[in-house]
């Protein structure tokens, strides 16, 4: 495929406003403008994210509030009765065996059925495009329930669907959203299978995938190994999810491709605050520009400069 692979992770709200704080820095570094990526893999709010980026809308207008698709109040009421029954019992026990553990699809089995309506990001993504796929590559991530399939839209043949729909069903958060049928399938938030799904451009022959993780957490620089009392359960979530990233970016580089990861770390998470806040509205503009004054300063680094030139000559091609 050749060019720059971009690859948006979940986060919520406020995941999405870091996205749109590391592609504005990227353009202020480098010159690369993200909505010119050989591909963009969007999960959950990245998928809201990728989706903005595809219809033309570059990160520095989506900065300003009411601009793109991102929602600006709390999505429709309520719908359908309330119920403590598993969505899918059976994922849940496939999940939570121990050869097989993935915490994340065992919650989308084991939480309810989500009682919001996920037509306000339906709406919203369908508003930018007119239904219409993006001509460059835009793939969207999300989880079949009743066998916890990941299944990646905009890529995988067979699968007929809206690029709105498409979004709404990342973004279908088990336990909050209600899940959304494609192809006689309900389909929940791809952040189920991975919070990034990085590994979906193994092999696609890239010079260089940028990864933005909102929901990972950078390793400290220099950090001497000491015995620590355990992390507290935001961490410990922040640290599974970059566990699950490490892995994906070996899977890319056993492939020959470099990789760009963009994570928050302690001074950006003072802003982001702890995954609970993901939903935060009030927080948007503070998260976008800390990961923009972070994520510059980031890639002024001297050990980033091969990168840097990657994405410049990449800006000038474009």
């Amino acid at each position: 495929m050749g060019g720059i692979g971009l690859v948006l992770g979940g986060g919520g709200l406020v995941g999405h406003a870091w996205h749109l704080g590391v592609s504005a820095a990227l353009a202020d570094a480098t010159g690369w403008d993200a909505r010119r990526a050989a591909v963009v893999v969007g999960t959950s709010a990245g998928a809201v994210a990728g989706a903005e980026l595809r219809a033309g809308f570059h990160p520095y207008d989506l900065l300003r509030p009411g601009v793109g698709a991102a929602p600006t109040d709390t999505p429709r009421p309520d719908i359908g009765p309330t119920s403590r029954r598993p969505a899918c019992l059976s994922l849940a026990v496939r999940a939570l065996a121990p050869w097989r553990l993935r915490p994340g699809l065992a919650a989308a089995g084991l939480l309810p059925r989500g009682r919001r309506d996920p037509a306000i990001i339906r709406d919203a993504v369908t508003g930018l495009s007119d239904r219409r796929w993006p001509e460059d590559p835009l793939w969207v991530c999300a989880v079949r329930l009743d066998d916890g399939r990941r299944v990646v839209f905009g890529r995988d043949a067979g699968v007929e669907v809206d690029v709105g729909t498409a979004v709404a069903a990342s973004c279908a958060m088990a336990g909050f959203f209600t899940p959304v049928p494609v192809g006689g399938h309900d389909h929940v938030d791809g952040g189920a299978h991975s919070a990034t799904n990085a590994d979906v451009l193994a092999g696609a022959g890239l010079d260089l995938v940028v990864v933005s993780a909102p929901l990972s957490l950078r390793p400290a620089a220099g950090a001497r190994r000491r015995r620590r009392r355990p992390p507290g359960p935001a961490r410990a979530q922040r640290l599974a999810h970059a566990a699950r990233l490490r892995r994906e970016l070996q899977a890319l580089r056993r492939q020959g491709t470099p990789v760009l990861v963009l994570e928050p770390g302690p001074d950006d998470l003072a802003v982001m605050g702890g995954i609970a806040a993901s939903m935060d509205f009030d927080r948007r503009v503070a998260v976008a520009e800390q990961a923009r004054a972070g994520v510059r300063r980031r890639l002024e680094r001297p050990e980033l400069a091969w990168e840097r030139s990657v994405l410049a000559a990449a800006a000038q091609r474009g």
